[in-house]
């Protein structure tokens, strides 16, 4: 039972998006076609999401303390595939992601 636990998963798909209904609804949809094809999953991990804030003055030259504060906030989703089957990567390419979402394959 320790290997199990200690084992690496076959691939790792990790999601990031600015909108999170659409990221939602991406792992939703990679995670309906890989049950279809009966790979063996960890559910959806939420990662922690990241803030980048950007101040901006107001005013060019006299109004130095006129500022506008923005956020860019990134969420991000892990999805662990335990066993893949040669369905399963087939299925895969034919998913269609939406424009706003990154996908990435770390290794």
């Amino acid at each position: 039972m320790a290997d199990k636990k200690n084992s690496k998963p076959a691939m790792r798909i990790k999601f990031r998006s600015y909108d999170l209904r659409m990221l939602d609804a991406t792992v939703a949809k990679v995670i309906s076609v890989l049950l279809k094809s009966w790979a063996q999953i960890k559910w959806p991990i939420p990662l922690p999401k990241r803030r980048k804030m950007y101040t901006v003055l107001k005013a060019p030259f006299v109004y130095k303390d006129a500022r506008e504060q923005f956020e860019r906030i990134t969420y991000s989703r892990l999805v662990d595939i335990e066993m893949l089957w040669e369905k399963t990567i087939e299925y895969l390419n034919n998913v269609q992601i939406p424009v706003g979402i990154m996908v990435d394959l770390p290794r």
